[in-house]
């Protein structure tokens, strides 16, 4: 009876553990090498987890020699547009070849992409049309404008109803692709409150610094609103060295990718800054309470107030106070400037009073008591006569 027990529930949690984990994209790949490169660049720009977190996908995959031939042609492209323009190639449907030739031959079918999830992609540009045509199956871009078509070459596997890993014989651009870019300068110039952030990190040259750290483990960017520098104390920045300012501005921005759900789970954790990098301290605390994300500096702290760019790995937030670093400013920190207080209004002369004793209070006190008491000896003798 209960070895009966002791088995059921070893086929319940077996059960649970497939449920869990459906499928992963690279280890299907990884049976393919002819496709090695596009597996290598999901890995690298973590699309591959994305896609492992969804269920009912279609990959469109690009052999080898097509992805080669793409980025020695497109040598500069960054990592943030390459992950979109990965994303561009990943169906939020699943579609084996079957699917496909069921699919309408009077009219085109329009499918989402994972781009589209980004809020990146223009309107429709995240989404692409299929048209099954006698001669074949095309995909191409959802909107005019673009002459990136592709056609449906064969099967290359699947995992029942949670992928489908279909081959295409060239890649496929979404319209804007060539103009769209990853640059934060030209993120942040979309917004009309962080033109002092953007002109201190030009200045400082710490923008290219910035953009160098947009591969790998990628980067965070804190970024003060303008409001935030005009409510330090005039004339404060411009007491910093060259050394310094730059050292203020990568104080500004973490050494990997953390979007906003993981700052929010951190508890009084000490995480890393690019100043950290280059001299000792410069640590940022994180915090969170009802979802508000606080960074303390040891000398004031900083509220989360706006999510202005997040595409693995690279996220960009918005918040409400300059990061002071205790290392630059320690106890003499700039502080927001404090209001004035207001003026008095003036009060009407009072009539003038009896002019008051000099000195102290204490001492007419003190010499009000000795006045009483010398009239008091006085009565006494005046009564004893």
């Amino acid at each position: 009876m209960a070895s009966g027990r002791t088995a059921l529930v070893a086929s319940v949690l077996l059960s649970c553990i497939i449920v869990s984990s459906a499928f992963n994209v690279t280890t299907m790949l990884d049976k393919f090498p002819s496709f090695s490169e596009m597996n290598k660049l999901l890995s690298s720009s973590g699309v591959a987890e994305e896609i492992n977190s969804r269920k009912s996908l279609t990959l469109l995959a690009l052999s080898n020699d097509v992805l080669t031939s793409f980025t020695a042609s497109n040598p500069n492209v960054d990592a943030v547009k390459l992950a979109d323009l990965l994303r561009y190639h990943v169906l939020l449907q699943f579609l084996g070849m079957d699917d496909l030739k069921a699919l309408p031959t009077d009219n085109y079918t329009a499918v989402t992409t994972l781009y589209q999830t980004t809020g990146r992609a223009n309107e429709n540009d995240g989404f692409l049309n299929i048209y099954n045509l006698p001669s074949g199956i095309l995909i191409g871009p959802s909107v005019p404008g673009s002459s990136s078509n592709a056609t449906v070459a064969t099967n290359i596997t699947n995992e029942a109803f949670d992928i489908s890993i279909i081959q295409i014989n060239s890649i496929l651009t979404p319209v804007g692709f060539n103009t769209a870019t990853g640059d934060l300068i030209k993120v942040l110039e979309k917004f009309n409150d962080y033109t002092m952030f953007i002109r201190l990190l030009k200045d400082s040259g710490v923008d290219s610094i910035f953009a160098g750290r947009q591969t790998g483990g990628g980067i965070t960017v804190f970024a003060p609103t303008d409001s935030a520098f005009n409510s330090l104390t005039s004339a404060s920045l411009q007491a910093l060295s060259v050394t310094d300012l730059k050292l203020l501005m990568q104080y500004h921005a973490l050494t990997s990718y953390q979007p906003l759900d993981i700052l929010q789970n951190m508890v009084d954790s000490p995480v890393t800054t690019i100043a950290s990098t280059i001299a000792t301290g410069y640590l940022l605390n994180v915090s969170s309470a009802a979802k508000t994300v606080t960074l303390h500096t040891g000398v004031n702290h900083a509220k989360i107030i706006d999510t202005l760019y997040d595409a693995r790995p690279v996220t960009m937030f918005g918040i409400d106070a300059v990061l002071l670093p205790a290392e630059l400013f320690g106890k003499d920190a700039l502080v927001p400037t404090p209001a004035e207080a207001p003026v008095p209004e003036a009060v009407p002369d009072a009539a003038p009073g009896p002019e008051k004793p000099a000195g102290s209070t204490a001492s007419v006190v003190k010499m009000s008591v000795a006045v009483s008491a010398v009239a008091m000896i006085a009565s006494s003798l005046v009564a004893a006569l």
